[in-house]
């Protein structure tokens, strides 16, 4: 195992689009690619890098589009699927296994169906489905009635409101120029039980994908009509082992998200976490989560 610094590139795609890249972890070890939460960047990567380091992982995570400096595209789980097979190919890498945390669950689940033979295993941890389906409804929702814009054809009109939810839900962290208080900010309400895997090292990771990740809501607003509308992937054909972990006390990402995924993906397998919330689901058990894709 070679441990060094994450190594930061730039991939050009077939059709000219430039995407940020980062390479961490054991850079020698077995190729992961790694699909960020939303809203997040790839740096979100580095909270789980020390895992990686000991699993003998090589972690690669991309921005998707709309983030950092990333062209935004119209909202689709399976045109990432296809740009994460490109990315592979750039950074030399043929088989691979992926990881989708959060709201990047989906996508990971896109990258195995773009090119099945080259993806040997999935991990989606707490990972979105589509939520209006899988959750009750609650009257007066704003993201429903945004989705129920983009269901009747208007996904541009979705995407502004989205774009305008999260400038409202995140107005003035980036001004907070320590670190360690911006990480706080943004967690403002979380359970303290649920954040006890976060320490001062991971908080300086953190802000630096926050700082990435909100800089603009292009990203945001179409990870939300992409997996909050009608999935463009089918989940039947995906061929390669499925791992799915959830907590059972994620309010955020309920195990009904698990549930309903494993019972469409052909042999999946619901790994679950007792007594997680969703910060502990989603970075306490990387070192499972890795071994279990090698």
């Amino acid at each position: 195992m070679r441990a060094q610094a994450a190594v930061e590139r730039t991939v050009t795609l077939t059709d000219g689009r430039r995407v940020a890249v980062r390479e961490g972890g054991d850079l020698d070890g077995v190729p992961v690619l790694f699909h960020h939460g939303t809203p997040a960047s790839r740096h979100q990567a580095g909270l789980v890098e020390v895992a990686a380091r000991r699993c003998g992982v090589r972690l690669i995570s991309v921005n998707r589009p709309g983030y950092g400096a990333a062209a935004d595209t119209a909202p689709s789980l399976a045109s990432v699927g296809a740009d994460t097979i490109a990315v592979a190919g750039a950074v030399g890498v043929d088989r691979f296994a992926t990881a989708g945390l959060s709201g990047g669950g989906p996508y990971a689940l896109a990258t195995a169906l773009a090119e099945p033979g080259r993806v040997t295993a999935v991990a989606v941890v707490a990972g979105i489905g589509p939520w209006r389906i899988v959750q009750p409804a609650v009257p007066g929702d704003p993201e429903r009635e945004l989705l129920t814009l983009a269901d009747t054809g208007q996904a541009d009109a979705a995407l502004t409101g989205f774009r305008a939810l999260a400038v409202a839900d995140h107005r003035g962290l980036l001004e907070i120029e320590d670190d360690e208080a911006l990480v706080d900010a943004y967690l403002d309400g979380a359970p303290a039980d649920d954040l006890r895997w976060l320490d001062s090292e991971k908080k300086r990771s953190w802000a630096a994908d926050l700082r990435e990740a909100l800089s603009r809501f292009d990203g945001y607003a179409r990870d939300n009509v992409a997996w909050g509308g009608a999935w463009d992937i089918d989940l039947t054909a995906i061929g390669c082992p499925v791992r799915l972990y959830y907590g059972d006390r994620d309010r955020l990402v309920p195990p009904a998200h698990g549930r309903w995924l494993a019972d469409r993906i052909p042999g999946a397998v619901v790994v679950p976490l007792p007594g997680a919330g969703h910060g502990t689901a989603s970075f306490a058990y990387w070192d499972e989560v890795f071994e279990g894709l090698r």
